[in-house]
């Protein structure tokens, strides 16, 4: 057994606690990230807070459908508008506004953005949540056992990365049928591999480390220092990818909303919201029916995908943007 100085390996320790609150300075001081972060705590909020705070205060749930936003030749409202009166041609005066319109059915737009924000983040963290389990799960087990575990894992990781995932994640979902539970475990089953082969590489590279054959020759077992010491080196490259993962997550579902295996109505989502406005094609007449959801798309893709870039700057300066 190899004589490990503990003075070396408390030396390296002390420096991976300093090189982590350089990280956490170089990240507040990110106009950039910290500009994602507030967008992304914001519509936490909104899916949180915001969605029950719009429906009570319009008076008008997600699925609620409102005749009278319906204009006599079948045209939903746009923004700001009144609903029509009886005639189904004039606006009435005294109604409040549809702040963001209605959709075809006559739904409140706002309310129906506030709702759809909480499913697809629900679905996006959800799946990824569970993404990152299976991976990282997988890939302690493999960078550990090594042999042919190691091996099996692998080409498992191989083999999931060479198919077209959204085309076999839409056939199975045909198979297994639409709902919120079906979507969050489709996903994650075509997302787990990434996480798997960051983790599996982190642990044959962390094994080597002086402070883990520290740990080691004290009598520390393989789970704790599996734990305790190796885990923890991975977790920013984990953070980064969790970043980037999420916000793909969440074009994911849309996709599947889009193309109708994905969350079912009446329940609402960004892709379904989206998916309503192009089929009907009443988008050519109401643009807002396409540009609410699908801005609200690319604005969140856009604050998760900074985030990410910001916290990989962070915790790697040499890479930068």
């Amino acid at each position: 057994m190899s004589v490990v100085n503990p003075v070396t390996a408390a030396a390296q320790v002390v420096v991976t606690v300093s090189s982590r609150r350089r990280a956490v300075r170089r990240l507040l001081h990110d106009i950039p990230t910290m500009i994602a972060a507030g967008i992304l705590g914001l519509l936490i909020l909104v899916a949180t807070i915001g969605a029950p705070i719009a429906s009570g205060l319009t008076g008008h749930s997600p699925t609620q459908q409102f005749p009278d936003a319906i204009s006599l030749n079948g045209l939903p409202i746009g923004i700001m508008q009144r609903p029509f009166l009886a005639d189904g041609v004039v606006h009435d005066p005294h109604a409040s506004r549809f702040v963001l319109g209605a959709d075809r059915l006559g739904r409140d737009q706002l309310v129906r953005l506030f709702y759809g924000a909480r499913i697809s983040l629900l679905v996006a963290f959800g799946a990824t949540g569970l993404a990152m389990i299976i991976g990282i799960s997988l890939g302690l087990v493999a960078g550990s056992k090594g042999g042919w575990v190691d091996a099996a894992v692998s080409r498992a990781v191989e083999t999931s990365m060479a198919f077209p995932s959204l085309l076999l994640a839409v056939g199975l979902a045909v198979v297994v049928g639409a709902g919120l539970l079906n979507v969050l475990v489709v996903i994650a089953l075509f997302t787990w591999f990434y996480p798997a082969r960051i983790v599996r590489n982190a642990t044959i590279a962390g094994k080597q480390l002086l402070y883990v054959e520290a740990a080691r020759s004290v009598g520390a077992g393989k789970r704790r220092i599996l734990a305790v010491h190796v885990l923890p080196q991975v977790w920013g490259p984990l953070l980064v990818f969790g970043t980037s993962i999420v916000a793909n997550n969440i074009l994911f579902e849309s996709g599947l909303s889009y193309l109708g295996v994905g969350v079912p109505p009446p329940a609402a989502s960004w892709g379904q919201m989206l998916s309503d406005g192009v089929s009907s094609g009443l988008y050519r007449v109401v643009p807002a029916l396409a540009l609410v959801p699908g801005l609200a798309l690319v604005l969140t893709m856009l604050a998760f995908n900074l985030l990410g870039d910001g916290l990989r700057d962070a915790l790697d300066p040499k890479q930068r943007r």
